[in-house]
């Protein structure tokens, strides 16, 4: 199966510009965390950003690394997907996410099959992680399916939102894409209440906090311990509050 992993990523983030490249534990990015952890997994690791001038940074950046890289259309993400990439099918990583668990990434390529459009990872409600504050899955969709998306949302009212954030029309229309939707992990499974995806610099430091926790645990580097350790620090889960509260998903 060929299968390349695609970044989504750039600068201009509304309420925290710049964070991907903003050092998070000493001097490593979120991004420079992601692109070191995921080089080891199939296919190539492209960064898929705007022809904005503003993320020519990350152009560099993605050269530095040995990733590849793809510039298109700011708000037209999906076509940046297709573009981008040649491979059957596409694991998309969002870039503001430093705790995408890797076991579970793996997990998504172990369970294509015949026909497959969509392999991602639902709670207890059947929400998709995408559509949670998790920030710790991937998601696993199909080139062709991409293609197919694009063509059926030309003419749709909410076309400029599909083409933005690329995947809600086919978990959105399961009739029309063969969807598989996994339980996530018993350990995130029942809880709405964990946030680990980063926004604002509110997030941004409060990951930095969990993060170092984790990094300097002498326990292995797991999704057990990392719902450990932010039930552990109230700090840490109200600040996770304060953004469930404030952001919709």
């Amino acid at each position: 199966m060929e299968c390349d992993i695609i970044v989504q990523a750039r600068m201009s983030s509304t309420r925290m510009p710049g964070k991907i490249l903003k050092p998070f534990f000493k001097t490593e990015s979120i991004l420079e965390v992601q692109i070191g952890n995921i080089q080891c997994l199939v296919g190539s690791v492209i960064i898929a950003t705007s022809n904005n001038s503003a993320d020519d940074v990350l152009e560099n950046f993605a050269n530095g690394k040995g990733a590849k890289v793809f510039r298109g259309d700011e708000q037209d993400v999906m076509s940046r997907f297709i573009e981008g990439s040649s491979a059957d099918f596409i694991i998309r990583i969002c870039s503001d996410n430093p705790f995408l668990d890797l076991l579970y990434l793996q997990k998504l390529i172990d369970n294509v099959e015949e026909g497959i459009d969509y392999v991602s990872y639902k709670d207890y409600e059947g929400t998709p992680a995408i559509r949670t504050h998790w920030g710790l899955f991937a998601e696993l969709v199909k080139r062709s399916a991409l293609e197919k998306a694009y063509m059926l949302t030309e003419n749709d009212e909410n076309k400029s939102f599909y083409r933005e954030h690329v995947t809600n029309y086919i978990y959105e229309n399961p009739q029309l894409f063969k969807v598989k939707l996994l339980d996530a992990p018993a350990e995130v499974f029942h809880r709405k209440d964990l946030r680990f995806t980063i926004d604002t610099p509110e997030d941004f430091e409060n990951m930095q906090n969990l993060y170092e926790k984790m990094i300097t645990s002498e326990d292995p580097f797991n999704l057990s311990l990392l719902v450990k350790y932010a039930d552990e620090d109230l700090m840490i889960k109200e600040i996770m509050q304060q953004g469930i509260n404030k952001f919709s998903k």
